[in-house]
C-alpha cells in the first residue's frame, strides 16, 4: 500500500510540474508601444517594435527594431527602467528623453542604412545579447517582471534641433526563454480563382480572413505574401500564409491563386472600309481586312484577327455594300469585334431593277414528302432577279391597256384572270418598253420564273411545307381552305400586294392571294438530282 501511494504522489508531482512549466512558457513580456514619435524633416514617422520574448536570464533573443527611419542617418537606442509619468510629444530643440525616465543607457551608435531620400532606414538591437555583453549596465542583473522602456533617437539635420525621436517600447522581463511554441494553423485558406482586370493581371484578394489558428499562449496574427491588393500574373500563383504569435513564433501554410485571363483584347482602330469593282457575276471579291486592325491585349499574349465574310469569298449578288465583322481573339478565347464596310462598284448590267431582289445560285430540296411530288435535289447555277411583289392591276393595265381582274376597285391588288399566254405577253411587252427606255441592260428580259426558280425563291432556305415558321394562318397569308364539308376563306377576295410579311429573302405573297404562273410546262418530277 505504501509503495502504491508513493508512485501516485510522484505522478501527481510530475503533472503539477508539467502544468507549471506550460504556464511559464506563456510569458511574452507584455510588449507594447506608447508615446508619440517625431516626424522627420523628410516626412518619416519612425515606429519602434519588439519581436520575441525579453528574458531576464539572457536565454533568447529579443529584437527591438525602429523602422521608417530616414535612410543613412546616425542613431542610437536607449533604455531606462520606467516610462515618464506623462509622456510628451517630441518638441523642437528639446534634448530631453520625452518617453523614458532618466537615468538611461545608450546602446551605441549605428547607421540606419537604406537608400538615400526615403524612409527605408532602421535602428536595430538584440536586447538580450546586449545585456549579456553588458552585465553591469543599468539595472543589471535583472529580475523577472522588471519593466524596461526603450526609445530610438537619430540625427535629423533638417529638423529644428537637428535630432528626432521615435515612439517608445515598454516590456516586462520573463524569468526564462518564454513562449517558444509556434502557433497551430487549424485550417489554411482555400484556393481561389479570379479573373483579370483591364491591366491583364489579377488583383490578389484577402486569403487571411478564413484562416483558423490556435496558440498555446495568446492569439496569433495572420499575414500573407503576396500582399492583398498586389498584382498576380495569369496562371497559378503560390500564396504563403504566415501565423505569428506575440513571441514571434511562426507557422506557415500555402494556398494557390489561379488567375484566368478574362480581359478582352482592345481594338483601338478597326480596319478602314474598302471599295472594289464588281465582276461579271455582279459580285465583289472580299479582300483581307484583318491586317488593318490595330489591337492590343492587356495580358501581352498573341492576338489573332478573323473576319466574316472571309477574305477570298464574294459579296451577295448585286449588293452595293457589305458589312465586314472583324473579331480579335486572345489565347484564352476572349474576343472583341468591330465592323467595317466593303462597297462594290457595279456595272450597268448588275443594277437590279426597282422592285426586284437578286436570288443567289444554290441547291435545295424540291417537292414535298407524302404527295405525288418526290423530293429531289435541284441546283440553280445562275443568279436571277425576282419581283418582290405580284404584278398589280395598275402595272398590268399600264402595259396591256386592260384590267381583266374579278376583284377590282383597288389597283394595288394583284392582277388575276390572266392566262399563261397573256402573262407571257405582258412580260414581252414590258421587256420592249424598258429596253426602249434604256432601263434594261442588253441581253436581259422580263419573263415568268421556272417552277424550280419559283419554289427556290419561295422556300428562301426553309425545308418545311411552308416558308413561315409555325405554319400557315390567316394572319400570315390570304388563302382559302376547302374541307370535305365547306370552304373556308381568310378574306374571300384578293388583298393589296405586300399586305403580309415577306419571306426571308424579301419576297411577298409567295403563299396565298392568287395563283401564280411559271414558265415551264407541267410534268412529273424526277427522283434524281437535276441542275437548272
Amino acid at each position: 500500500m505504501n509503495f502504491y501511494y508513493r508512485l501516485l504522489s510522484v505522478a501527481l508531482t510530475a503533472l503539477a510540474l508539467s502544468g507549471l512549466l506550460r504556464a511559464q512558457q506563456c510569458c511574452t513580456g507584455s510588449v507594447s508601444s506608447y508615446c508619440t514619435s517625431g516626424t522627420s524633416a523628410t516626412g518619416c514617422s519612425p515606429s519602434i517594435s519588439g519581436v520575441g520574448v525579453p528574458d531576464s536570464a539572457d536565454g533568447s533573443g529579443f529584437d527591438v527594431v525602429v523602422s521608417q527611419v530616414p535612410a543613412q542617418r546616425s542613431g542610437i537606442l536607449f533604455y531606462g527602467l520606467r516610462p515618464t509619468s506623462v509622456p510628451q510629444q517630441w518638441a523642437p530643440f528639446s534634448t530631453s528623453y520625452l518617453c523614458v525616465n532618466t537615468p538611461v543607457v545608450r546602446t551605441g551608435p549605428q547607421n540606419s542604412g537604406g537608400a538615400f531620400g526615403n524612409c527605408s532606414g532602421q535602428l536595430h538591437l538584440d536586447f538580450n545579447s546586449f545585456m549579456a555583453a553588458n552585465p553591469s549596465a543599468l539595472g543589471a542583473p535583472y529580475a523577472a517582471g522588471q519593466q524596461i522602456c526603450m526609445q530610438g533617437w537619430y540625427r535629423d539635420p533638417g529638423a529644428p534641433g537637428a535630432t528626432n525621436l521615435s515612439n517608445a517600447l515598454s516590456f516586462n522581463l520573463c524569468s526564462f526563454a518564454g513562449d517558444t511554441t509556434p502557433p497551430l494553423i487549424v485550417a489554411c485558406a482555400a484556393n481561389r480563382t479570379i479573373g483579370t482586370g483591364i491591366s491583364g493581371q489579377g488583383i490578389v484578394p484577402d486569403f487571411t480572413s478564413n484562416v483558423i489558428t490556435s496558440d498555446n499562449c495568446t492569439s496569433a496574427s495572420v499575414s500573407q505574401s503576396p500582399a492583398v491588393g498586389s498584382t498576380a500574373q495569369v496562371g497559378v500563383n503560390l500564396i504563403t500564409i504566415t501565423a505569428t504569435d506575440v513571441a514571434g513564433n511562426t507557422s506557415q501554410c500555402f494556398a494557390t491563386l489561379t488567375v484566368q485571363d478574362t480581359s478582352a483584347p482592345i481594338i483601338s482602330s478597326c480596319a478602314p472600309g474598302q471599295v472594289v469593282a464588281g465582276n461579271s457575276s455582279c459580285q465583289g471579291l472580299i479582300p483581307d481586312f484583318t491586317a488593318g486592325v490595330v489591337v492590343t491585349d492587356a495580358g501581352g499574349g498573341a492576338v489573332t484577327v478573323s473576319q466574316v465574310p472571309p477574305a477570298g469569298s464574294f459579296t451577295t449578288v448585286g449588293a452595293a455594300s457589305t458589312v465586314i465583322t472583324l473579331t480579335a481573339a486572345d489565347a484564352s478565347g476572349n474576343t472583341a469585334s468591330c465592323n467595317t464596310f466593303l462597297s462594290v462598284t457595279l456595272g450597268a448590267s448588275c443594277v437590279v431593277p426597282d422592285g426586284f431582289v437578286w436570288v443567289l445560285p444554290g441547291t435545295f430540296q424540291m417537292g414535298e414528302p407524302g404527295v405525288a411530288e418526290p423530293v429531289h435535289s435541284v441546283s440553280i447555277s445562275y443568279w436571277y432577279a425576282m419581283g418582290i411583289r405580284e404584278v398589280t392591276q395598275a402595272q398590268y393595265r399600264a402595259i396591256m391597256g386592260v384590267n381583266p381582274s374579278n376583284f377590282q376597285g383597288d389597283l394595288s391588288r394583284p392582277v388575276e384572270q390572266v392566262s399563261w399566254t397573256s402573262a407571257r405577253a405582258y412580260c414581252a411587252a414590258l421587256t420592249t418598253q424598258q429596253s426602249a427606255l434604256g432601263s434594261l441592260p442588253s441581253g436581259y428580259e422580263y419573263r415568268l420564273p421556272t417552277e424550280a426558280e419559283w419554289e427556290y425563291a419561295c422556300r428562301a432556305g426553309t425545308t418545311t411545307s411552308w416558308n413561315i415558321s409555325g405554319g400557315l394562318n390567316c394572319g400570315r397569308a390570304n388563302f382559302a381552305f376547302f374541307s370535305p364539308y365547306w370552304p373556308y376563306y381568310c378574306v374571300g377576295a384578293t388583298m393589296a400586294v405586300g399586305s403580309y410579311a415577306p419571306n426571308a429573302w424579301g419576297l411577298y405573297d409567295m403563299h396565298g392571294n392568287v395563283w401564280e404562273h411559271c414558265l415551264d410546262t407541267y410534268a412529273d418530277y424526277t427522283s434524281g438530282a437535276v441542275t437548272d
